[in-house]
Formats: C-alpha cells, structure tokens, sequence
C-alpha cells in the first residue's frame, strides 16, 4: 500500500514538471523506480525547457548547498597549506632578511639607473622593501621619495591613491613627487574600479653608493657557492 502511495505521488510530481532525480531524492526511492512509474507521462515543451535549464544551473536543488560545502573544504585546505608554509619561513634574522631583499631588488629593483629604486603595485612587497632598505641597509626615511604611476582614467582619484601609499608606508605626502599617468587606454572593466591604486616607485636621494652596494649584495648571491647534499654511502650486495 506504501509503495502505491508512493507511486501516486511520484506520478503527481512529475505531471508537475519534476525531474526523475528529484523525485527519486524527495520520495527516497531509486531513479530506475521513479523513471518506470512515471514513463507514460509527457511533459509539455515548457516543462521540457525548464529540467533543462535546471541541469545548467549551478545552484539548483541541492547543487549550491554541495558547492558551497566544496568551496568551504578548499577554502579551509588552502588555509591549511598556507599555514604550513608560513611556519616553515618562521622568524627570520637579520641577515636573512638581507638576502630576501637583495634577492627581491634583485627581482624588481631600478638596477641600470643612477639611483636605487623600486617599483610595484603589491602592498606587502611595497612595505618589505621599505623595510629593507630602512632596517638592513640604514636609510633614513627622510631620503625616501615615492611616485604613484596611475592610468589617466584614474586621474580624479589621484589625492586618494596618493593618501593610500601615504597610509601604507607612513611616508608623508610631501615626500611625494609628481604622479605620473599612463596614457594608454584600458578595453578591459573592471568590476571594483575603487580597488586599483596604481604602481608606487620608491627612490633615494643621493644613491650612487647605496646602488654599488646593492650590486655588490647581488654578486654576493650569485658567486655564494651552494652546498651540495651529502649522498649516503653506496652499499654493496
């Protein structure tokens, strides 16, 4: 009598226009179960149209509830990883956070010009090379000078940019040069436009020296021999 009742409602179901899975899930019976009850009926081109459009939906039915339940597992497995990875740096001296500057202007820093300088738009890149240059090479921050590069469609928002690396680096605005505009025009549209703040370029005053230090900080990284691993004794059988 159970499974007539069943029958009956799963038949109602899909003159409703439900789909075989959903019903087999609502009334807690196989797909091949509700597929042979309801067989004989036909849906119209409108219901038709709706299961497909239901099958493309990602947050249909269940699907969201199962994809915001992945979104949290790879969400916690990244945090997870990131976790490990910061403990392995741990807490760096002094010298190694020489060699990660270095290696780092290395990278990104002004090497062909007279003066040292570096340039990025990463906040935390920004503020690790301002704190090599002032905590491991000794400049005072009264030497530093900084220049906001903005596309000219940004133009308007140039004090609030400027305000933000002020904010950022705690160097005052009047140890800002004249921002520089890029001229080129952007095809691509941005969804939050307010979250761009250009590219700030760090320069010293009087750098001539502190440019052939670095240099010679970078052949240092490069003429360093690297040790080799020892390989275990070869055994014989």
């Amino acid at each position: 009598m159970a499974k007539s009742r069943l029958k009956i409602e799963a038949r109602k179901l899909r003159i409703e226009g439900k789909s075989i899975k959903d019903i087999a899930r609502d009334l807690e019976v196989s797909s091949s179960t509700a597929s042979l009850w309801c067989r004989d009926i036909k849906l119209s081109t409108k219901q038709i149209a709706q299961l497909e459009k239901n099958s493309k939906d990602p947050f249909y039915g269940r699907r969201l509830s199962y994809s915001l339940k992945q979104q949290l597992t790879r969400k916690v497995k990244e945090e997870q990883i990131k976790s490990e990875a910061k403990n392995l740096i741990g807490n760096l001296s002094d010298r190694e956070k020489l060699i990660a500057g270095t290696a780092l202007y290395w990278a990104e820093g002004f090497k062909k010009d007279k003066m040292a300088g570096f340039a990025n738009t990463d906040p935390e890149m920004i503020k690790f090379a301002l704190g090599w240059l002032q905590n491991q090479l000794d400049i005072p921050t009264s030497e530093i000078r900084l220049r906001v590069g903005i596309n000219e469609s940004h133009h308007h928002r140039t004090k609030e940019i400027e305000n933000y690396w002020s904010k950022l680096t705690q160097i005052p605005l009047s140890q800002f040069n004249r921002p520089f505009y890029q001229k080129s025009t952007w095809k691509k549209i941005y969804e939050h436009p307010e979250n761009y703040f250009g590219t700030l370029r760090i320069r010293i005053s009087k750098s001539t020296d502190l440019l052939k230090k670095i240099k010679g900080l970078i052949t240092g990284l490069t003429t360093t021999p690297t040790p080799t691993k020892e390989l275990p004794p070869s055994q014989t059988f």
